[in-house]
Parts: C-alpha cells; structure tokens; sequence
C-alpha cells in the first residue's frame, strides 16, 4: 500500500494514478483521514489515503431483478433517444473527464437508461457519490422536463452496488416489519433514500413508508401502519 498526501481527494486519486502508471479505476485505496477546510486557517486537514493497484476484478454478484432495456419500434421514441444522447454528449464533452462510453436506451416507456463508462468513472462518481447524485439530479430535471422521460444513470456499476449494498442492508429492516409491525432506517444520503423507498414500497404496499428528516437535517425512511 502507498501512502498519498493531497489538498482533496479527488487530488489524492489523480496523483495516486499518477504515481502508479494506472487507471483511477485500477486503484484500490482506503481515506485514512478526510479533507476538511477548516474556520480562519485552524483545523484544516489535508487528504490521506492508502491505495494499490487492483490485483484483479471481483467476481461479477448474483444478478438482481434490475431495469431490462427493451426496445422500442415506434421511430418517435427512437429520434428522441438519439436526440438525448447527441445532447448528452455535448454536454460530457465540457466536462474535465475521459467519458470513452456513452448508452443512451429505452428502460420502459417511462425510463430512459444512461450508462456512462471511462477511465475517469471513479472521479465522475466523487467522493461518497457526490458527484454521481448531482449528475442524476441534473439529468433528471433537464430529461423529464423536456421529454417526460424518467432516468436510471448507471456508472461503472455503481448504481448496482449501491442497490445491492442496500438490498443487503433492508433484510433486517424487512424482517423487523414483519416481526413488530414497524421499524425505521438509518440516516441515508442521496440516492440510497430513493432505493430504500421503492424497495419497501413494492415489499410492503398496505404500509405508510414516507421520507422523514431529524433535527440534524439527516433523512430516513418510517414505516408504519395506515391510521
């Protein structure tokens, strides 16, 4: 493992890539110590992370019921597919990461699926996935408001982890409602919030699940029965 000093951690990755000769998508690293900006110059913290090239892939995970492409005949849908991606890609272009793959595709009739894939897949996410549920929140809006289009963004798979992560998290969860009746997620960040809704939603239909935010502004999932 080497030991990577930077401002931020994206800065982090890109050296770390530079230093080995790789991908940042061939990069394994830990954040020993998160950046932080401080107040007046005190309390500032740089970027630590340990990283190593990737000795080889994971094995692919069990698939999960996801999203299928399907095709579409009617030539309508099919200029307008081609319309976004042509716009998808201007828009990428202004950004400052190699993005060599771009699928644009017809989920349903009401889902517009968008995988993005390049050596810059890593830093396109962000860190936590920032960046990657900022670039859905854009798509979203600027898709559904022109073309009435839901949108799926997958990049480098992280979509799919994300949901497996989860799916692995709400068994106790689905478990804990079948035994009392009730129960309550964890804080969730982002995306994770919109997966942990649907997934309950569809598990549990005669339950009130809703979105609910405590006094630190964190948000959770709350199940419980219809008053």
């Amino acid at each position: 493992m080497k030991t990577i000093h930077a401002k931020t951690l994206e800065e982090a990755i890109i050296k770390a890539s530079s230093e080995l000769g790789c991908s940042v998508l061939d990069l394994q690293y830990e954040i020993i110590q998160a950046p932080a900006h401080g107040f007046l110059g005190f309390g500032r913290k740089e970027a630590i992370i340990e990283v190593c090239i990737k000795e080889k892939p994971k094995p692919p995970p069990p698939p999960l019921p996801v999203c299928t492409p399907k095709a579409t005949p009617l030539d309508d849908k099919n200029d307008k597919v081609a319309e976004i991606k042509e716009e998808l890609c201007t828009l990428l272009s202004y950004l400052p990461y190699q993005i060599d793959q771009i699928k644009v595709e017809l989920c349903d009739s009401n889902t517009l699926y968008i995988e993005l894939n390049g050596p810059d897949s890593a830093l396109v996410i962000g860190e936590k996935g920032y960046r990657f549920n900022a670039l859905s929140y854009l798509l979203f809006n600027w898709i559904h408001q022109k073309y009435g289009y839901n949108v799926r963004l997958e990049v480098a798979h992280f979509l799919k982890d994300q949901e497996e992560m989860m799916e692995s998290y709400l068994q106790g969860i689905i478990m804990q409602i079948h035994e009392v009746g009730k129960a309550q997620t964890k804080p969730l960040d982002g995306m994770l919030i919109h997966i942990a809704l649907k997934r309950l939603r569809e598990t549990f239909p005669n339950k009130h699940i809703t979105c609910q935010t405590n006094s630190s502004n964190e948000r959770f999932v709350v199940i419980n029965d219809f008053k």
